[in-house]
């Protein structure tokens, strides 16, 4: 018979941090999906409103017409609500966006816990193009590559791991 061993649930291999190579390929697929689904059929519209000659026609084009500058505004912040909503949901409900799911990694709290709406909030500010968080754009990536996690994970209080990693804490604890 088999002793009860009542530690045998904590008592898993430490936490497999995703090489950047399997985040760059994760991203790449989101990023080639929303070009697809939401930057290709709108960019049709906005090659209708601005002439695409060259820099000086294009801002001609904006400033001469405060109505185009308008619709182009609202076609802007209608992209990146779509971005942040693809990001932020997927991550909350799934654990994992479409990337992450192809790749095999997985979002989750840094106690291991499903992450909140709140943490994936926080966790895609970095896509928002205002100001304070377009410094996220370089300071992200580059944090990532020095810690091998991102600032945006940090702040967010959350961490992304390979998938297997946590259908193998699943069946550790399945087993106690």
């Amino acid at each position: 018979m088999k002793a009860y061993d009542p530690l045998a649930a904590y008592n898993t291999k430490p936490i497999e941090q995703p090489s950047l190579v399997k985040r760059f390929l994760a991203f790449l697929l989101d990023f080639s999906l929303l070009s697809i689904t939401v930057f290709a059929p709108l960019a049709a519209v906005l090659e209708k409103l601005a002439p695409s000659a060259n820099f000086s026609a294009t801002y001609a084009a904006f400033t001469g017409n405060e109505s185009t500058g308008a619709v182009i505004t609202i076609i802007m912040v209608f992209v990146f609500t779509l971005v942040m909503l693809y990001f932020v949901l997927l991550e909350y409900l799934l654990g994992q966006t479409a990337g992450m799911l192809f790749i095999g990694l997985k979002v989750e709290g840094n106690e291991g816990k499903i992450p909140t709406f709140w943490q994936c909030f926080v966790r895609n500010l970095v896509f928002l193009p205002l100001f304070p968080f377009i410094v996220f754009w370089i300071v992200d990536p580059l944090y990532l590559v020095f810690t091998k996690q991102r600032l945006s994970e940090q702040l967010s209080k959350t961490r992304t791991v390979n998938a297997n990693y946590i259908k193998q804490q699943t069946i550790n604890l399945q087993k106690a």
